[in-house]
């Protein structure tokens, strides 16, 4: 486990160091300007466009220019976007499918690992800001076959938007949990997670996160009381 954390630390850290060389257009013009993007009209002796870092475009006559070059400019997460892809957002529709293992203990101290399942959709407001809901399926493997399923909003914000994202994601609901004369696994659910997204193409994404998931549940000792199975939990998923 302390490897895995070690190695999503890693992961994370690099995301937010992500940078990537581009060769861009330099245009510079006769009266001593320099303009730095990507040309993208040109008209043989006649006109120019030109896109800088910050979306902006810029029509110049031939007349204006001394002369274009090309160098080597490593550029943010923000301006390849710009380059990359012509500004295109992430905004729309989004679901999320997700595979994920929490490591935990009951109160008895005996194991309440589990294996999740879970599949959450909603709305993409920008690049950054995804609001939703979902439902998942959680195991209790070791524990004589306990399950829950619990129903959750989803929030979930990107750190940054390129190849590589850095993300949190925050769930809370409520668990639909087997009960028996001495357990109760009905309760509050929440899990909180930071996670780093492979994008593969403009709406699709692999995922990995680490997290904590928190489970609420009751129990019968000399009475009822409340206790919880939280634990540290991995999650791989997919995003569309």
């Amino acid at each position: 486990m302390k490897q895995i954390v070690i190695l999503f630390c890693l992961l994370f850290f690099s995301a937010f160091c992500y940078a990537q060389n581009y060769n861009a257009d330099v245009v510079y013009l006769k009266n001593g300007s320099v303009i730095r993007g990507i040309i993208i009209e040109q008209v043989p002796n006649q006109s120019l466009r030109i896109k800088t870092v910050d979306g902006s475009v810029f029509a110049y006559n031939v007349s204006e220019v001394e002369k274009i070059t090309k160098e080597e400019l490593a550029i943010s997460s923000a301006a390849k976007r710009v380059y990359g892809n012509g500004g295109k957002s992430l905004k729309g529709y989004k679901s999320f499918v997700d595979v994920g293992y929490t490591f935990a203990k009951d109160e008895s101290g005996g194991d309440a690992e589990r294996i999740e399942v879970s599949t959450s959709s909603g709305y993409q407001f920008d690049d950054y800001l995804f609001v939703g809901g979902g439902v998942a399926f959680h195991y209790y493997h070791e524990t004589n076959d306990f399950y829950t399923v619990p129903i959750f909003a989803n929030f979930r914000a990107n750190f940054v938007v390129d190849k590589i994202i850095p993300f949190v994601d925050f769930r809370a609901g409520y668990s639909i949990g087997k009960k028996e004369d001495y357990i109760n696994l009905s309760g509050f659910y929440a899990y909180a997670g930071v996670g780093v997204g492979f994008q593969i193409s403009e709406k699709m994404a692999l995922n990995f996160a680490l997290g904590y998931s928190y489970q609420k549940y009751e129990y019968y000792y000399h009475g009822w009381n409340k206790s919880d199975v939280s634990g540290l939990n991995v999650k791989f998923g997919f995003e569309f």
